[in-house]
């Protein structure tokens, strides 16, 4: 192991480092949010014909119930190369950085929380940057931008999470090398498929998506904080089918129905699996990461942190008439509401010595949502789990949350 002395300068040079990449990702993602803010790149539609450079904001990171913005996800995408002939080539960052809740459901002997959800919460600073390139393979005539790409990212991962003093807070009772601090890095390769598009009028989406991909942060990637040695596979599919539209003579949105799926599975191995890596889901969309307890809608965010495991969500969903706002971008704020059936299977606890079986979930639910500027919806629903159970044995949740972009 060495002695005291060099294992401290190794520290000393972890934070350094530490800090150089958190300052590079957060200079470029300021930095184009200050120079192309107001260039949308919408996840369905490409760029508008001729702009080589766009600038989205993916979500928004809040804390306090969600109700205080803390920090953003952006995308920067540069199409100005042209690598294979009629087809794009996209060089992309992905950076995003904010202060926020995060949950931990495990004992200190590395064993699933069960009958209580008592000392699961903690604050932490995330800074996460994505950097690659997407290449073009087949294309999309009537769309006008790749149908099928294949994609290489190096991935920064940084998380510092903050202690309470005047709680007894799970994760800093674990073990587990990366309960305070990560610095994680890894290359993430994958293919995609995509045929999404948004319908800003009736706010409706059509199209299917499609992606796999493999990720790989071996501790010879600079992982020594947190000691990070992992790999994953992943796979997502989502797509929309609108049923039903109907316009005003103004051509504003009157009502409209459409269903929505999601399908996600992922396994992660390895000698030290990264606690963010357990909770999550792999792929590239910062919005679609979050883990089983959070897929499956009304189960805590944060639990059922296993190497495998998978999801499923269907979503029947209507709008209503839009509210003319003049001073909006867009003119119009439009209503939802929707219906939701969700199930999941979740299997094998790193770290955990009792070997604590996995097992299914499912739930229910409806909720509300606001399409806000044609560019993300603000919803608030209600989950009532009927396969499985709540950590705290609640009988339902109700969540609030604003995504981008949906």
């Amino acid at each position: 192991m060495g002695s005291p002395e060099v294992a401290r300068k190794r520290r000393a040079a972890g934070r350094s480092s530490a800090g150089l990449r958190i300052a590079v990702a957060l200079a470029m993602g300021l930095a184009a949010g200050g120079l192309l803010f107001g260039q949308s790149n919408d996840k369905g539609g490409g760029t508008k014909s001729g702009s080589l450079w766009s600038f989205s904001i993916a979500s928004i990171r809040t804390y306090w119930f969600g109700l205080v913005p803390t920090g953003l996800d952006t995308v920067l995408e540069y199409r100005g190369l042209n690598l294979v002939p009629g087809r794009q080539t996209i060089l992309e960052n992905d950076a995003g950085a904010g202060y926020q809740y995060n949950y931990f459901y495990r004992q200190p002997d590395g064993s699933p929380v069960v009958g209580s959800d008592s000392g699961t919460t903690f604050s932490q600073l995330e800074v996460v940057d994505d950097l690659g390139i997407r290449q073009g393979i087949l294309w999309n005539p009537k769309l006008r931008r790749n149908l099928v790409e294949g994609f290489l990212f190096y991935r920064f991962h940084y998380d510092n999470n903050y202690q309470d003093p005047t709680q007894s807070q799970l994760i800093f009772q674990s073990s587990f090398p990366d309960a305070r601090r990560a610095l994680i890095n890894a290359v993430f390769a994958g293919f995609d498929y995509n045929t999404t598009v948004k319908n800003r009028v009736h706010a409706t989406w059509n199209g299917v998506y499609g992606e796999a991909s493999a990720e790989w942060g071996p501790r010879a990637f600079f992982n020594s904080i947190g000691q990070a040695d992992y790999y994953r596979f992943d796979f997502t599919n989502w797509g929309y089918k609108t049923f039903y539209t109907s316009s005003t003579k103004s051509n504003a949105n009157l009502f409209s129905l459409y269903g929505a799926y999601q399908v996600r599975v992922d396994y992660a191995g390895g000698s030290q699996i990264p606690i963010y890596v357990m909770q999550s889901f792999g792929g590239r969309y910062f919005h679609f990461r979050d883990g089983v307890g959070d897929a499956v809608r009304g189960f805590e965010e944060g639990a059922y942190d296993t190497n495998f495991k998978a999801a499923v969500n269907l979503d029947l969903r209507a709008t209503g008439p839009g509210v003319y706002w003049p001073i909006l971008i867009h003119g119009y704020l439009i209503p939802g509401i929707y219906t939701f059936l969700d199930a999941g299977y979740y299997n094998g606890y790193f770290g955990d010595p009792a070997n604590t079986p996995g097992g299914f979930l499912a739930s229910t639910g409806v909720g509300v949502y606001l399409d806000v500027l044609g560019l993300g919806n603000v919803t608030a629903l209600i989950g009532f789990p009927f396969v499985g159970h709540r950590i705290d044995n609640a009988p339902y949740a109700l969540v609030f949350h604003f995504h981008l972009q949906m």
